[in-house]
């Protein structure tokens, strides 16, 4: 029988796991935590199960969507109902999200009025008229720098900084173009414009539900994204699973059973390189040159009575350029029917971005008191939280600088290198969210791929 390992018990590494177990393979799983799921995570808030990794799923990708239905969960999966997908505060004041966006690009420029200055809204019609100058083969830049030239300051700050530079808790002006937003690349090499390239996607993505209504862009479950990770353990049933198990080598995963014929690494970056550091040094240098963010969040549950008016809104974006240690508010309560009562309000306030860090050095109850008072900037909230929970994950979400693409391609040719370190005809791959994008399908796509591979090299 084939054995593989798989190092990190996240989405990516489960994923993995699942498709070789069901394939035959030997499959050894181990966690360094005492839980599965990395990120995806559910705990007590009140008297509920609330959230408290990420909340949703792309839709438009399939990967999530394929996993439910083979585990089984796809007749539960859920969309969020908020009828204003999200707003801004932007000068002291909520506004709508533009709709026609993508990323936060606007794609008319007619919807940005009390967002964007009459300068701001002139230095983005530069981008219908100035000619783009590809980029050479193999370069990579900014999103900020990209967005600067094309759009102006104004629009790059207050929408494509807090909406593309939020989903990766980034700073705009060091997240690359090619790795973390090619939706924007291929625009401007399809059309030499940001607004009339993005239009044009926003067109061909218009796909509609029978009845007309626009497509949903996010999946949620009732009870939490984590049934997903509870439904893939059961499904592993059988393969030696392993929490609380650190490895600190490849060269230990060899001396602690039958050589494998592949290790799967599922591991963030940083705890990669440490695997890998003895074996192969310069592999070891790349994977710790990735970055991480680092995020706190405080979930609280308010009374109804607390606010004037409960808004029916997905959440509040919080532009950068405000200042503000508090990045986005997540309505839950709003966004989610499961989450709705007549009594309370369910909200998550999110803090952390790349190079700040200003949250992690809060005690919960600073953290609480700073977050709530600048929302209160936004809106009123007129008492206190009936219920709270503060969730910290420090180093949690990797950076996609110019540049990381040829330093994944780097990566993964070393990692040819690191199983010849193991015993001759193991692979090791590298899998999860510093190499192959951000959010859950991309994790589980990232994990299967590899089991793909391993199975057919």
């Amino acid at each position: 029988m084939a054995e593989a390992v798989v190092i990190g018990g996240g989405i990516a590494g489960l994923a993995a796991a699942y498709d070789l177990h069901r394939a035959g393979w030997s499959v050894t799983v181990h966690e360094k935590s005492g839980r599965w799921g990395g990120k995806i995570h559910t705990s007590q808030v009140g008297d509920r199960q609330v959230d408290a990794g990420p909340d949703s799923m792309l839709a438009r990708v399939d990967a999530a969507r394929v996993l439910c239905e083979e585990l089984g969960l796809a007749d539960e999966l859920i969309h969020p109902v908020a009828k204003i997908p999200a707003l801004l505060f932007v000068d002291g004041s909520l506004h709508e999200l533009p709709a026609k966006t993508v990323l936060g690009v606007p794609t008319d420029l007619n919807e940005l009025s009390g967002v964007v200055s009459a300068a701001g809204l002139e230095a983005a019609n530069a981008d219908l008229v100035e000619p783009w100058h590809p980029l050479a083969d193999g370069h990579d830049v900014s999103v900020g720098k990209v967005c600067r030239e094309r759009l102006g300051d104004e629009i790059t700050e207050r929408l494509i900084d807090p909406l593309l530079g939020g989903i990766n808790a980034s700073h705009i002006d060091h997240l690359s173009l090619t790795t973390a937003a090619p939706q924007l690349a291929n625009a401007l090499a399809a059309e030499g414009s940001l607004i009339k390239g993005l239009s044009s996607l926003r067109s061909r993505m218009g796909a509609t539900l029978g009845s007309g209504r626009p497509a949903p862009v996010f999946y949620g479950l009732p009870g939490g994204i984590a049934r997903i990770i509870e439904r893939l353990v059961e499904e592993l049933a059988g393969a030696d699973l392993r929490l609380n198990s650190h490895v600190r080598t490849l060269t230990q995963v060899a001396a602690d059973g039958p050589k494998p014929d592949a290790i799967i690494i599922a591991a963030p970056a940083f705890a990669a390189a440490e695997l890998v550091a003895a074996a192969v040094p310069d592999l070891s240098a790349e994977l710790a040159a990735i970055e991480y963010a680092s995020v706190a969040q405080v979930t609280l549950e308010v009374p109804r009575h607390a606010f004037d008016e409960v808004l029916d809104t997905s959440g509040i974006l919080f532009p950068r350029v405000g200042g503000t240690l508090l990045t986005a508010c997540t309505w839950f309560s709003s966004k989610w029917a499961h989450y709705q009562r007549p009594d309370a309000v369910l909200l998550r306030l999110t803090s952390g971005r790349y190079r700040d860090d200003r949250g992690q050095s809060l005690t919960d109850d600073e953290l609480t008191e700073v977050l709530l008072g600048e929302l209160r900037s936004a809106l009123p909230v007129k008492s206190e939280p009936m219920a709270r929970r503060v969730q910290r994950w420090p180093s949690s979400l990797p950076q996609y600088q110019p540049g990381h693409g040829a330093r994944v391609q780097r990566i993964r040719a070393g990692a040819v290198e690191a199983g010849r370190g193991v015993g001759s005809g193991c692979r090791v791959e590298f899998v999860g969210a510093p190499y192959d994008g951000i959010g859950i399908p991309a994790c589980i796509s990232s994990g299967r791929r590899a089991a793909e591979a391993v199975m057919h090299s």
